[in-house]
């Protein structure tokens, strides 16, 4: 399914081109993604944003009165919902479903699963933002969005080329070859590049941008990034939170892939308790599957 050197420039010029469809980030989705990021926000400060966004407002009064959170009487107050489902994991399921919603009318590949990617996404925000209370890195403040938002790529390529969506995960599963080299392969680019060109459009910081072109080659982001002495990138901890999340079955894809390796929280260079690591993720992300459903 090789593509010849003269074919490639083409198709790679024609993917880009979906930037141009790229939904923009409106004043509150900025505001919003601005005050969520920060851990201290608070139930009043998050239900005064959340409840100028009606579809965000209807999404969270339905997700507060499923069976899971079942009470008595019926809720019928952003607040109220926020309240009885918890802040930390209000805030996790606002940021994600943020950002689906900008593509809410499209229809994506049929290989592709919005609620496999918002899962996958919010929990590699999640480890990504508790590794940055153990590891160093720098731009610590862009830790959640840098996971959050470093897979969009995929669902860049999954509503504007379904059909090649499709044939890149078929040609992984006969082949074992990674992602990334299908994606070069077939549109000329792949879904990490575009997660950044992505994230430059919507005037995200810098650092976020890096963690999203190197989650997958760390290596190559030092020269990028410049961290300094005894402090890491955010790819590295993106890197890492990525391929956990995946080994613990949380994927984009429908399937494992063949070349996907148990995975380790070990960050090479940085000491940190992997066993104390794991309780907290635990903790944090328990919920997620009941969320994203």
């Amino acid at each position: 399914m090789g593509l010849s050197v003269t074919a490639r420039p083409s198709i790679r010029d024609q993917t880009l081109k979906c930037l141009n469809r790229l939904p923009r980030l409106s004043p509150l989705m900025s505001q919003l993604l601005a005050r969520l990021t920060r851990r201290n926000c608070e139930i009043q400060e998050l239900a005064e944003i959340v409840e100028k966004d009606p579809v965000l407002s209807a999404q969270i009064l339905q997700l507060a009165n499923a069976a899971i959170f079942a009470r008595l009487h019926p809720v019928d107050s952003v607040r109220h919902a926020i309240a009885m489902i918890g802040l930390s994991t209000m805030r996790k399921f606002a940021l994600g479903a943020s950002i689906t919603n900008l593509f809410s009318h499209t229809k994506p590949a049929k290989m592709f699963s919005l609620l496999r990617f918002n899962l996958h996404s919010v929990a590699t925000a999640t480890l990504v933002e508790l590794l940055a209370e153990v590891v160093p890195f720098e731009s610590t403040g862009d830790a959640f969005l840098a996971g959050l938002l470093h897979d969009v790529g995929k669902l860049l390529i999954a509503v504007n080329f379904p059909e090649q969506y499709d044939n890149i995960l078929a040609f992984v599963a006969l082949t074992g070859v990674p992602l990334i080299d299908a994606e070069r392969d077939i549109i000329g680019i792949d879904h990490a590049e575009l997660s950044a060109l992505a994230i430059s459009r919507w005037e995200l910081s810098e650092a976020i941008q890096s963690a999203a072109c190197y989650h997958h080659e760390p290596g190559k982001a030092d020269q990028v990034e410049r961290p300094r002495p005894h402090r890491a990138g955010l790819s590295l901890g993106v890197h890492y939170a990525d391929l956990f999340v995946n080994h613990l079955g949380m994927s984009v894809l429908p399937a494992p892939l063949a070349c996907q390796t148990a995975s380790t929280l070990v960050i090479p260079g940085f000491a940190f308790s992997e066993d104390q690591m794991l309780l907290r993720l635990e903790k944090e992300i328990k919920n997620l599957g009941d969320l994203f459903r």
